[in-house]
Parts: C-alpha cells; sequence; structure tokens
C-alpha cells in the first residue's frame, strides 16, 4: 500500500512568465531595504541588473557585482560586508546558479533576509536547499544544506535569460535534465517527485533543441524554465547520485562549469545505473526519454553541440584514480564513469 512523507521546502511563490519581471515591484513593498546580487557579466553588458534596480525604486540599497563561477567564499564575505553595511532586510540574485548560490550563502550569514530569486540560467539553485561554495585555498567545493536559505519568492521571466550565452543555457538544461533523472533514480517510488522529474525530463528532451533552433523563442525558453523546475520539484525528497557528486569535485577543482559536467558524466553514470535500477523504473525513464537513456543522453548533448569528454576540458587521465579514491565504496563505479567519459 502507498505511504509515505513529502517535505515541503520554502518555495512560496513563483511568478512565471514573459514579463513576470514585473512582479518585483509588488514583492519589494513590504521591505525597506533591497539589495542586489549579480555577475560581473551580467552588470556590465547587459540592462538586466539596471531593469532590476529601477523595479526596486527607492529602496534599492545597493548592488553587489561580480560573485563568480563556482561561488568563491570570498565573494560570498564580501556580499555579506555589503549588504550588512546597507542595512539590507531583502536580498535579490540575479544570475545563474553561482549567484544564487551565493545569495544563499550570503543570507545565511546576515541571519536570513527575505531573498527573490531572479534566475537567468536552468541550473535549478532557486529551488535547492543545498549550497555549494568553493573554498579557494583547498580548491574544492564544500558548503550546507539549509532549508532557510531558499528563496521564498522566484521569478521565472523568459526575458530575463534572453543575455545568457547559448552554451550556458543549453548545458545548463542538461544539468537540469541531470537533476530530473537522478532525481528519479535514486529517491525511489513518489506519487509526485516521479511525475514531476520524469515530465520535467520529456519537455527538456523536447524543448532544448528547439531553443538551439530558435534561441529568440521566449515561449520556449519559458516552456523550458518550468521543465527545469518540474525536474526539481522536490530537492529534499530526490538525493542524486555519482554524476552530481563527480560534478561537484571536476567543477570546483578544474573550473569546470556544472552544466558542462553533467553534460559529460550523465550519460556514463547512466549505463552504470542501469546495472542496479529495477527494470519497470528503467523502462519509464525509457518513456520519458524517448528511448536508451545513456544513448537518448549523449546524442542530445552531441546534438547541442556541447562538450562531452573530460579531455575537452582539461581533465587529465592521470588524476581519475585520485578522484575516485574521495567516493569510498563507489570509487570502482567512480572510476568506470570517470574512464567512459574521457
Amino acid at each position: 500500500m502507498m505511504g509515505g512523507t513529502h517535505t515541503f521546502l520554502g518555495t512560496a511563490r513563483v511568478h512565471f512568465g514573459a514579463g513576470s519581471l514585473d512582479k518585483l515591484e509588488e514583492e519589494v513593498r513590504p521591505y525597506g531595504r533591497a539589495f542586489v546580487i549579480t555577475g560581473r557579466t551580467l552588470d556590465e553588458k547587459t540592462n538586466l541588473v539596471r531593469r532590476v534596480e529601477e523595479k526596486l525604486g527607492g529602496r534599492h540599497a545597493g548592488t553587489h557585482v561580480g560573485m563568480g563561477e563556482h561561488t568563491p567564499g570570498s565573494a560570498v564575505e564580501l556580499a555579506a560586508g555589503e549588504a550588512e553595511a546597507a542595512g539590507a532586510d531583502l536580498l535579490v540574485s540575479v544570475g545563474g546558479g553561482s549567484v544564487i548560490d551565493g545569495t544563499k550563502a550570503t543570507a545565511r550569514q546576515l541571519g536570513y533576509p527575505a531573498q527573490v530569486a531572479v534566475p537567468t540560467t536552468l541550473s535549478g539553485a532557486e529551488w535547492a536547499h543545498r549550497v555549494g561554495v568553493t573554498d579557494e585555498a583547498a580548491g574544492r567545493k564544500s558548503g550546507f544544506a539549509d532549508p532557510a536559505t531558499v528563496p521564498p519568492v522566484v521569478i521565472l521571466d523568459p526575458g530575463a535569460t534572453v543575455f545568457t550565452p547559448g552554451r550556458l543555457w543549453l548545458s545548463t538544461g542538461i544539468r537540469a535534465l541531470d537533476h530530473a533523472v537522478e532525481g528519479f533514480l535514486y529517491g525511489g517510488d513518489h506519487p509526485v517527485t516521479d511525475v514531476t522529474g520524469l515530465g520535467g525530463a520529456r519537455r527538456l528532451m523536447e524543448l532544448l533543441p528547439l531553443s538551439k533552433a530558435e534561441p529568440d523563442d521566449l515561449e520556449a525558453r519559458a516552456r523550458l524554465q518550468v521543465a527545469a523546475w518540474l525536474s526539481y520539484f522536490g530537492p529534499l525528497n530526490t538525493p542524486m547520485g555519482l554524476s552530481h557528486e563527480l560534478g561537484r569535485r571536476i567543477g570546483a577543482s578544474y573550473s569546470v562549469p556544472h552544466g558542462i559536467t553533467s553534460c559529460i558524466t550523465l550519460a556514463p553514470s547512466l549505463e552504470v545505473a542501469e546495472e542496479t535500477t529495477p527494470e519497470e523504473r528503467w523502462s519509464r525513464l525509457e518513456v520519458a526519454l524517448g528511448g536508451d537513456p545513456p544513448g537518448q543522453v549523449a546524442s542530445l548533448v552531441k546534438n547541442l553541440g556541447l562538450p562531452y569528454r573530460l579531455r575537452d576540458v582539461g581533465v587529465p587521465e592521470g588524476d581519475f584514480e585520485p578522484i575516485a579514491d574521495g567516493f569510498g565504496e563507489q570509487k570502482v563505479a567512480a572510476l568506470r564513469i570517470l574512464n567512459a567519459a574521457y
């Protein structure tokens, strides 16, 4: 007989669709001092950050520029200091996963002020209680899990994504697919996240090629944003597998974006996962992806023109053994994936 528990995180409202950035004007009204956290490229080369600041109006208390890739710990410290000095009671993140993770880490340091996330990629950091921060001295990503850091408000405006480079947009779509697939495989039977995860995966398989062919199609972008949301609908209830774990290690150690690590590790991780996945569950994944899961993922990555080999992103074969050493009982499986991905 079916039974279980589903735990919700702190996402209270999601505004989605073209023009939904206008909802920021409503969301800021209960607060007095809104502080923006973003990356340098978005700030200097687009008008998106200026649009956000304009919508904050007189409540805009400052902007931290420079939350870099993989969320450097030093950037978090700097952002927290600036936001505190500004008297911020609301943090607004504008950017991809690194910016949103950095804002969540900043919120934790400041005692959890309110947050609004305006994501520009499909990475899914806005939904998650996990926060990755790079220890620059150690050259590895650490972090924490804290449900209190999840932004209560998320704005999914496809217009905010048009400045995102094509490779980043599409590769974070593969990251979203990684969430959907590994969440389904390792989360166990679940009446909600099975449906959302497989539904998200199916939409990503359909829409990513369309978005590559028609990058100015805002409707496709909006549908992809929702697909990525479905793919990571219940982070507390969907543990991840070796594709994610290897991606964290490779990303921080070799400065490879997490979207690209998923492009490289997901297909070979599925080859390993097939050996231990119940046949009925594997069959459901085949239906969602339109065929053999490792083959379908590998074909999608190649057709999108994204990297799919470790050698292409500067990870030397001689490092595979020490990387795999960090995976304990899963060392053999991790080594198989690394070798297959080379």
